[in-house]
């Protein structure tokens, strides 16, 4: 690995601009260091930021072993500066050693599987198995009990109505606390977003928003004082809505769900949800469109930078990366002119660094 200084750049560090013309190096290991290295890369009129999350995709599909085309997904991931990242699916535990052993990509965590009930939505997903299908509170405990033993890291449950009940999701979560993992709820509606704020013990994070109603300001309160975060999706939402998918979903209202979250003081991530389906969000790209709607819910680019770097590590419990500080992973992204001013200039990546290892370089717009 090529030890690298980054000169005359400006930095934005996670959490705020800590410099206007810094410099940043990394050593041979990967890490931020304060040893100035022979190699250098002028950062003139540029911004440094930790490398990006998205916080909810999908990297398998139906069908036979979908591990080359996961690759592909990555790769796209990796060119807009994504360099961790949260497969929500029914990911293989094979796939994900995988993708785990290359340092070339985006590093991932997954869940192996989502906890739904018969009946439900996502029990006629063409990708359901059966070990999906939870319909008691033994079934809770051992759907945890399979995922653990595959290395999930951490345990997703799907609310829904019709879906599994109030009483089976407090197991899933009280069993994934029991073990150690967070717990990741879906809620696309009004209802059951109100099931995973009323579960005990509390879940730690829940992703989409309702498209149904919006949230009530008294729900976004409760989800502040519980201390759970969002990952809203909005470009999945705006995906579902403009197709008709289902009736009675309103763009406005996941909007305003965000508005009223934002607004509560709720920790906000960064997830796009994007998958293989024909109306699916596209891997990589969509990451901009998700943060072109949360700035349209109020959240300023600042703030989003925020969720897609510092927080999400935070969130995550992977105080590794997340941020530009001595002795933190090398998960870098250089780009042309000031993102923190203007989202749009995301776009202009000029390089990737994936723990040290320069990834990716890019002479015009992505």
């Amino acid at each position: 690995m090529t030890k690298t200084t980054i000169i005359n750049v400006r930095v934005f560090d996670g959490e705020k601009v800590a410099g206007e013309l810094s410099t940043v190096s990394i050593d041979e290991n990967g890490r931020i260091t304060g040893d100035n290295a022979v190699n250098l890369v002028d950062g003139a009129g540029m911004t440094l930021l930790p490398g990006l999350w998205d916080s909810h995709v999908h990297l398998s599909a139906p069908g036979p072993d979908t591990t080359e085309k996961s690759v592909l997904l990555l790769e796209n991931m990796i060119k807009r500066g994504i360099t961790t990242t949260i497969d929500c699916g029914a990911m293989s535990q094979e796939q994900y050693k995988y993708i785990r052993a290359h340092d070339d990509l985006p590093d991932i965590r997954y869940v192996r599987n989502f906890a739904t009930s018969s009946g439900s939505t996502h029990s006629k997903f063409a990708m359901i198995n059966k070990d999906c299908i939870v319909d008691t509170v033994e079934a809770a405990t051992a759907f945890v009990e399979r995922c653990a033993e595959q290395n999930a890291d951490f345990i997703k449950i799907v609310a829904d109505v019709p879906g599994p009940s109030q009483e089976i999701i407090n197991q899933l979560s009280k069993e994934a606390k029991e073990r150690g993992l967070k717990t990741i709820v879906h809620a696309a509606r009004k209802a059951a977003f109100q099931m995973a704020l009323q579960a005990e013990p509390k879940v730690n994070i829940i992703t989409h928003v309702p498209m149904d109603d919006p949230l009530t300001v008294e729900m976004a309160a409760k989800m502040k004082e519980a201390d759970i975060t969002a990952v809203p999706t909005l470009v999945m939402s705006e995906s579902l809505c403009n197709a008709k998918f289902f009736p009675g979903l309103k763009m406005s209202a996941a909007i305003e769900s965000v508005k009223r979250l934002h607004q509560a003081g709720v920790t906000i991530l960064v997830g796009t949800d994007s998958n293989q389906s024909p109306i699916g969000p596209k891997h990589g790209e969509a990451i901009y469109r998700e943060m072109e709607l949360l700035e349209e819910a109020g959240m300023s680019p600042v703030e989003i930078l925020r969720a897609a770097t510092h927080l999400s590590a935070e969130r995550f419990n992977m105080l590794d990366r997340g941020s530009i500080g001595l002795g933190k992973r090398a998960d870098l992204v250089l780009v042309d002119g000031d993102p923190t001013r203007d989202m749009q200039l995301l776009r202009n990546i000029r390089k990737v660094w994936n723990a040290g290892k320069e990834v990716h370089t890019v002479g015009g717009t992505a």
